[in-house]
């Protein structure tokens, strides 16, 4: 059984991936992030650089107000297309009160900025919060972890080989302050729930669920559906959110998704090859019902394939629209509102 737990994505092997910081971001932090970088690629076959702006770098780093003080330090949003990362955002809490410590950079109840930034990169390169052992992905900060350990290097591995050339030396790395580990009760947000991702590569079908039942099924089923990971949360059923209705298009062996009931009606009487499933999950009825962290999906369909695709971001969007994903994409506008997936670090 492997000791570690992978998203998803990832940016493939070899790679060369840019990262740059806003102007949010003070200049005693660089350092940090350009240590923490070098450890993780001195144990696996991928490469970083750093870019100029944060406009054009593939993982961007801000500082900004997440919840104050303690709970969470830090969240990695991404985005992906197939099974490739194509951005991702890493945001320190500004709450924490950083500031320079011996050895680095600290909050002011003494969590490392360096770990902190470790975790996040972490999830930015594809690796998911691991409970079974020791780890800096593990969801909880803790002072037994003052660097990357036996099961980080192994999903780092798993996800991009090691190294291509071995490391003469190990990768600078600040002193790591001790950091006390306060348990948190929660880790996600009440009332969300991890929607699934899966792609067919012989139909171009991404399927989409949030049934930990379901996704365990077509994990094990062997019919073509490859796990991706976690796209997007969504909300319970509520005042505020609306049902997203699911069809399989069995001409494509495609599935498509729409929150229009006069949509899933008009499919129902005249599109045969559809054949209706129900409520695959909900959605907020409009950005403002999501709050902080909802994004509209864009919907696209493919005119020379029929498939749909939902783009949860305006970069992704923008790529798709300029020809990045192939040809025959049609952007058919907002489709619905769902909770970007996040990952929260806490203390």
């Amino acid at each position: 059984m492997a000791a570690y737990a992978l998203e998803g994505p990832l940016w493939g092997a070899g790679a060369t991936v840019s990262w740059a910081v806003d102007a949010s971001i003070p200049a005693a932090f660089q350092p940090i992030l350009t240590a923490a970088f070098a450890d993780w690629s001195a144990h696996a076959n991928i490469t970083f650089v750093q870019a100029a702006s944060a406009s054009g770098a593939a993982i961007r780093f801000s500082n900004g107000a997440i919840d104050g003080l303690d709970n969470v330090l830090g969240q990695t949003r991404y985005t992906y297309f197939g099974n490739r990362f194509t951005s991702a955002d890493i945001t320190f809490d500004s709450g924490e009160g950083w500031h320079a410590a011996a050895g680095g950079i600290v909050s002011n109840h003494k969590a490392s900025l360096f770990l902190v930034a470790l975790h996040e990169i972490g999830h930015a390169l594809g690796l998911d919060h691991y409970s079974g052992a020791t780890a800096v992905m593990n969801p909880y900060l803790s002072s037994a972890v003052t660097d990357l350990t036996a099961s980080d290097i192994s999903g780092i591995q798993a996800l991009y080989g090691a190294p291509a050339v071995a490391s003469a030396s190990p990768a600078p790395v600040p002193a790591i302050p001790t950091a006390a580990a306060v348990p948190s009760p929660t880790v996600a947000s009440a009332g969300l729930h991890d929607s699934f991702r899966f792609f067919n590569a012989a139909t171009n079908d991404h399927f989409y669920t949030s049934s930990v039942a379901e996704r365990d099924w077509l994990i094990n089923s062997k019919i073509g559906y490859v796990y991706e990971g976690v796209a997007w949360a969504t909300p319970d059923a509520g005042p505020g959110t609306i049902d997203v209705f699911r069809f399989f298009d069995t001409a494509h062996g495609t599935h498509f998704y729409t929150t229009g009931v006069a949509e899933r009606d008009q499919i129902i009487k005249t599109l045969p090859s559809y054949v209706y499933e129900g409520v695959a999950f909900e959605a907020y009825a409009s950005p403002a019902a999501g709050g902080p962290g909802a994004v509209t999906l864009e919907r696209f369909f493919n005119t020379q394939s029929g498939v749909h695709h939902f783009a949860g971001s305006a970069g992704e969007a923008d790529a798709i629209r300029v020809g990045a994903a192939g040809a025959g994409w049609v952007d058919e506008g907002k489709a619905f509102t769902v909770h970007v997936p996040s990952d929260w670090l806490v203390t």
